[in-house]
């Protein structure tokens, strides 16, 4: 077995993390990091028993979540093991089976540079009705963001690859957003992802899972939530401009309506260029670009967007329904559409370039350095 690094975040573990360890180890695996990611006193045994089995276990002092107990991982093991040639991440949970950490690991020994998932069947009848539809939309967001097409974005079953764990310990994110966030950083520099049909095993209904719907699927899409409150603000402040437009001029209806709608749809875009690069993309570095170029590109979307609704709506009129209904539908996708637009070309950061870095053990590689 090559000497890979296997790195296990636990919260509130049962015995099935021990035996977990003890059938790894039987299959080759020597190196282990376990990280307690502030686990109450009552599931201390479980880790207990690993460090008589000499297994290397870290202790968060409180549940800092599973990107930094990830990245705590990483720290260790390059002070504990520098010569290693990747970390393996998977959960504690049970959901990964000890032959497919072997089959991931093997796949990263033939491709040592690459990212390696071991990607779950998500289709399946024993796969949880939320698991199913947010793994869906995780897919085809991270396809639409990325290019790269990735079917199974939450596995936990990774190796990640020696000149990658730079990139791994500067990726934002503290909670489930890491994992995400590091798989696409990884995409958007190119970096070959090969994955790994591993099998899907959903224990009591994924009931062991720490996963909580609503505050962690609001960090990963952060982002898109964000601008959607940005879009739907101005939309409002649009309404209302042309509102207070028409009520305080004297025009022609036909003139008038062209004015009010000019002009509303100016300063609500003004409005939303603003939120978007101050808020919206904040956390993509936006505010570091440089705003003149960031408007023109803005201004060129703008345009486009505008003129495509109105080609599109034209364009499927003929269908049976109401005008209204088309233009809904149009906008609707061309909004999706324009997110993404803006994240990777309107307010895209400036990449910063390569670095040697220092591994402990006077090891020198060239790693990428997140944006």
């Amino acid at each position: 077995m090559m000497d890979a690094v296997i790195a296990i975040p636990a919260l509130n573990p049962d015995d099935r993390l021990v035996s977990l360890v003890d059938e790894l180890h039987g299959r080759g695996f020597t190196r282990f990091i376990v990280v307690d990611d502030g686990s109450a006193p009552e599931h201390q045994e479980a880790f207990e028993a690993l460090k008589r089995r000499g297994v290397r276990v870290v202790h968060h002092p409180q549940n800092l979540g599973k990107g930094s107990a990830i990245k705590t991982a990483i720290a260790q093991m390059r002070f504990a093991y520098p010569d290693a040639d990747c970390l393996v991440t998977m959960d504690a949970d049970g959901q990964h089976l000890p032959k497919d950490v072997v089959r991931v690991c093997r796949e990263a020994q033939e491709h040592p540079e690459s990212l390696v998932l071991g990607t779950r069947n998500l289709g399946g009848r024993n796969v949880p009705l939320r698991s199913r539809l947010g793994n869906g939309f995780s897919a085809l967001y991270f396809k639409m963001d990325t290019g790269v097409s990735c079917p199974d974005t939450q596995t936990g079953l990774r190796a990640i690859p020696r000149p990658l764990l730079q990139l791994a310990m500067r990726t934002r994110g503290t909670r489930y957003d890491y994992e995400m966030n590091f798989l696409t950083a990884v995409a958007k520099r190119g970096c070959d992802i090969r994955m790994v049909p591993v099998h899907t095993v959903y224990q009591r209904g994924n009931a062991g899972s720490h996963f909580q719907t609503v505050r962690d699927s609001a960090l990963i899409y952060r982002q898109f939530i964000r601008f959607t409150g940005s879009s739907l603000a101005c939309s409002a402040v649009d309404l209302a401009m042309f509102a207070l437009i028409t009520a305080i001029l004297g025009l022609d209806t036909a003139a008038l309506v062209a004015v009010a709608t000019v002009v509303a749809r100016m300063l609500s875009g003004a409005l939303n260029f603003e939120l978007n690069r101050s808020w919206s993309f904040a956390d993509s570095g936006s505010r570091k670009g440089p705003a003149d170029a960031q408007a023109i590109r803005y201004g060129i979307l703008f345009v486009a967007q505008m003129l495509a609704s109105m080609g599109l709506v034209t364009m499927l009129s003929f269908l049976p329904l109401p005008l209204v209904v088309v233009k809904v539908l149009v906008d609707g996708s061309l909004f999706f559409v324009s997110h993404f637009i803006q994240k990777n070309w309107v307010f895209k950061a400036k990449a910063r370039g390569m670095q040697p870095l220092v591994l402990e053990g006077g090891a020198h590689v060239r790693e990428a350095r997140a944006a």
